[in-house]
């Protein structure tokens, strides 16, 4: 009986709900809508969602109500795409007044509180060098904080202080999960094949992900489950053109989780 006993406590029951923590990655990020719809289409609960750039981004759209498709769109308009080539600063630098007003189309009210799903950010303080985690306040802001690029955007200021990319010091942002919800699933979505770095756009993404891996490996450890697929293919950042074929990599990952856990 005692034997018995012991074998049904290695058995796990299905997961019902998860706790997400998203990363950053740019373009790369359609793979978090696909995970997204693949958990939708198979009732798996989000009890909360944690992210970094990107993943702030499609974190405060799906915590305020937005469904991965409808993001997926988005993502593939060229409305999406702008954001990130005009909107010059005096300071030669691209603000984040585009992304903002995309961010309130979609979020009628600008607060944290206002969220359907419990939803915090990372976004690295520029003028101290550490990482915050944002979940109180004015929710668009925090968020353009979060993905504000360094050298191509300038900082967001929050309270007197700037804010870049969440992503330089802290791309997987669990530390406001922990302890608080079981099942916590990390997406990583900057696993990729080694980059030749062969122009200006590539060098910077090479090093910014260099960078970035080093915060990432010690909190995958963290995550109760980890999604991260390999792709021999390189999928720049800022490239929307592959919104589909990343989508489905992460539909793919969403299914092939739900399979083997739920």
């Amino acid at each position: 009986m005692k034997l018995i006993q012991y074998f049904k406590s290695l058995i796990k029951p299905p997961i019902k709900s998860v706790a997400l923590v998203l990363s950053g990655g740019g373009a790369r990020g359609a793979i978090h809508l696909g995970v997204l719809h693949a958990f939708d289409e198979n009732n798996i609960k989000i009890e909360a969602i944690s992210g970094s750039s990107i993943g702030a981004i499609i974190g405060a759209l799906y915590c305020a109500g937005t469904t991965p498709m409808e993001m997926k769109n988005l993502m593939e308009s060229k409305k999406f795409s702008s954001l990130f080539n005009l909107s010059w600063s005096k300071r030669g630098l691209l603000t984040m007044n585009k992304l903002k007003k995309t961010l309130n189309s979609f979020i009628p009210i600008n607060e944290f509180k206002s969220l359907k799903i419990q939803f915090y950010c990372s976004a690295s303080n520029f003028d101290n060098g550490t990482y915050e985690i944002l979940n109180k306040g004015d929710l668009i802001t925090a968020v353009a904080a979060s993905a504000s690029i360094p050298i191509l955007f300038e900082p967001v200021e929050i309270n007197g202080q700037h804010y870049v990319d969440g992503g330089i010091l802290n791309n997987l942002p669990i530390e406001p999960l922990l302890n608080k919800y079981k099942n916590i699933v990390g997406i990583h979505i900057n696993n990729y094949a080694p980059l030749r770095a062969s122009n200006f756009r590539t060098v910077a993404e090479r090093i910014f992900n260099m960078v970035s891996i080093q915060n990432v490996r010690p909190k995958l450890k963290q995550c109760d489950y980890v999604i991260e697929p390999y792709m021999k293919k390189f999928y720049p950042g800022l490239d929307f053109r592959h919104t589909e074929e990343l989508f489905e990599i992460g539909y793919k990952e969403g299914l092939e989780f739900i399979k083997k856990y739920c």
